[in-house]
């Protein structure tokens, strides 16, 4: 095969693009094929079909914002620091992956019911239990207040993930970046101790 080094990323933009015009559904490897200019077969080879490009995009999206929030909360001096942290690397990353973030708020269903539909429960498993290791000593203070590990999330970063799903649908226009604040702040509130 004679594949450029960046052909997989040629068939991954041309992929997120199909599927945010498109729709998942209708897109099909042939449209993504005369996007992004590589073979059919380029296209097998990298990723299997179209279900494998969208798995591999979804769980390295998922990965690469996973990877900007630990690194936010270890930055982290306090809990109040720490859930601002988680509300504003979420608004950030979205505004920084728009397509993608759009790509992602389509696929979840998808790729929650397909083959990789358990490697995304292991993967967001073990990046909540990493996120709330943070919060372990922030808990033992006093800084949080006592709820079920799952419910910190919804707080925290729930309104911001529904109002950037809103505004990337075009139903809000306020950029979500001048909502950092009253969103976090809302979150503080919702979980400080």
């Amino acid at each position: 095969m004679n594949d450029k080094p960046d052909r997989k990323q040629e068939i991954l933009q041309a992929a997120i693009a199909c599927f945010n015009e498109l729709g998942i559904e209708a897109t099909s490897i042939d449209a993504i094929r005369t996007r992004s200019g590589a073979s059919v077969g380029s296209i097998y080879h990298h990723f299997g079909n179209k279900e494998g490009i969208v798995a591999y995009l979804f769980l390295n999206g998922l990965d690469d914002y996973w990877q900007r929030l630990l690194a936010a909360l270890q930055q982290a001096a306090d809990a109040e620091a720490g859930v601002r942290a988680m509300v504003s690397c979420y608004v950030e990353w979205v505004l920084a992956s728009q397509d993608l973030a759009r790509f992602i708020f389509q696929a979840r269903t998808l790729v929650s019911r397909s083959a990789q539909g358990e490697q995304l429960l292991q993967k967001n498993k073990e990046n909540l239990r990493a996120a709330l290791g943070y919060f372990k000593p922030w808990l033992e203070r006093g800084e949080l207040r006592q709820l079920p590990p799952e419910l910190y999330w919804a707080l925290i970063v729930g309104p911001a993930q529904e109002y950037c799903r809103a505004w990337l649908s075009g139903r809000v226009k306020a950029d979500p970046r001048s909502l950092i604040v009253p969103l976090a702040d809302a979150a503080w509130r919702a979980v400080g101790g």
